[in-house]
């Protein structure tokens, strides 16, 4: 089961933190956001599209496009805040609610499946599941079981599609697919990753992977952003320069052989092939 999922961020993001004119990275954007889709249609694949709320308010435009072709939209929160252990259960109902409502009233549609920004439920904050349930979430995909800079829930008890009891609410956590690797658990279906790893080795890997769930996002293709190779705390440039543009330059390339090469379906499809009876039950306080 191979899931497909896009977080949508990336005009927001280029706008907020000034990353290069505007006048310049909105086509780039606009057209890689076609690009794909037209790839869907052709390839007919349903997938999930993450839509971060204030893209979704600034650019309502790009969510009714994705919503047009019939894909399944679900929320990213509202301003990509790392919320970490860091957020009250005000500030994130706050922030949760503001970002639904925006992207419900341009769709028409109740969503029903969040991930968190930079996957930032952890073990110190897995209340946030209790409170998604609460909100109507049925998906969850925020979960990274391993050791990860940002977030990362290494002691979570499965890397399968599980339902998650919690403060005495349920819900489905897909959560981001993990290999053996080096004798170490490794992800590839996704952003610095997808673009470190040869595509010999992310179709070796997805052939032999029972469960894959993707995160692409569209600033992962963009060859032509501003780049910046400043150390950051804690980060050299040469490690900041890996993680947000190694292989860029083939990136989308290699996006369509992967597109092309294996069967996709959305996170709303995946929930109705699998049946949970036989899936892990995971509790976590």
């Amino acid at each position: 089961m191979n899931i497909l999922t896009f977080d949508i961020e990336d005009w927001w993001i280029y706008d907020h933190y000034k990353i290069g004119e505007k006048k310049d990275w909105l086509p780039r954007l606009d057209n890689y956001l076609a690009k794909i889709l037209d790839i869907l249609d052709q390839q007919k694949i349903k997938a999930t599209f993450f839509i971060l709320g204030e893209n979704a308010k600034l650019y309502p435009n790009v969510v009714s496009l994705i919503a047009s072709k019939g894909h399944h939209i679900a929320c990213h929160s509202l301003s990509h805040k790392f919320w970490n252990n860091k957020t009250t259960l005000k500030e994130f109902v706050k922030d949760t609610r503001q970002a639904l409502d925006i992207i419900e009233n341009i769709t028409g549609q109740k969503v029903n499946a969040y991930r968190a920004p930079a996957f930032s439920i952890t073990e110190k904050n897995s209340w946030i599941l209790s409170v998604l349930a609460e909100q109507g979430i049925k998906y969850d995909c925020s979960i990274f079981p391993s050791m990860r800079s940002i977030g990362g829930f290494p002691s979570y008890e499965t890397k399968l599609p599980a339902i998650v009891e919690i403060n005495g609410t349920t819900i489905k956590e897909f959560p981001i697919a993990t290999a053996k690797l080096w004798r170490k658990e490794v992800v590839y279906s996704g952003g610095g990753y997808f673009r470190l790893f040869p595509y010999w080795k992310i179709k070796s890997l997805t052939m032999n992977s029972d469960y894959l769930m993707t995160y692409f996002h569209i600033k992962d293709f963009d060859k032509e952003q501003v780049k910046c190779y400043k150390s950051l705390e804690n980060e050299s440039a040469l490690s900041r320069y890996i993680k947000n543009y190694y292989g860029l330059n083939d990136s989308f390339n290699k996006f369509y052989k992967f597109i092309t090469d294996f069967n996709f379906l959305s996170v709303e499809q995946a929930d109705n092939l699998i049946d949970w009876r036989k899936q892990p039950k995971v509790r976590l306080e």
